[in-house]
């Protein structure tokens, strides 16, 4: 836990310093597909908001929050597993592709009802990471795919596709 405040510590303060700098700056909106990497995994759905802090002409720092819920029904069982990750991060743009490292928590909620009644519930939480890349198109549509992973015991990641839009909030382009 204690790498975990060190490190988005670090991050915060980078962030923090390059908030001096001009760039452009958006908020996103995307959809989601998850797959998961390891056999057996199910395909999660959901969605993530993104604001973009512009540094430099070509840098963005970005803020992902969302969630992406995967559901799983068998005969009176009913299993739902919801994943938030929250996630700060670096947009390096290359005329419309860019790459994109992040880091930061990502929660996860699990809850079993069995006709009806719920029987079963719980909640984990440790650092996650991605690291993606994708396109962003001149009229703000953002077509990207990233692996997500934790330092949850046992956990494989997931393949994430997201199709989302950028609105601009100002800045120099």
């Amino acid at each position: 836990m204690r790498k975990v405040f060190l490190t988005m510590a670090a991050v915060i303060a980078i962030a923090s310093a390059s908030f001096a700098q001009t760039g452009k700056n958006q908020l996103g909106i995307g959809a989601e597909l998850g797959i998961g990497t390891s056999s057996g995994a199910g395909t999660v759905f959901g969605g993530t908001a993104k604001y973009l802090h512009g540094v430099g002409t070509a840098g963005q720092v970005t803020l992902t929050a969302g969630a992406m819920i995967d559901s799983e029904s068998e005969g009176e069982a009913k299993a739902t597993a919801t994943l938030i990750p929250i996630l700060l991060g670096y947009r390096h743009n290359f005329n419309g592709l860019y790459v994109e490292p992040q880091a930061g928590y990502m929660m996860s909620k699990f809850k079993l009802k069995v006709g009806g009644e719920e029987v079963m519930s719980g909640s984990d939480g440790a650092f996650g990471y991605a690291i993606g890349g994708g396109y962003a198109f001149a009229n703000g549509l953002d077509l990207g795919v990233s692996f997500r992973n934790t330092t949850q015991t046992g956990s494989s990641g997931a393949i994430v596709f997201r199709v989302g839009y950028n609105f601009s909030l100002g800045g120099s382009n």
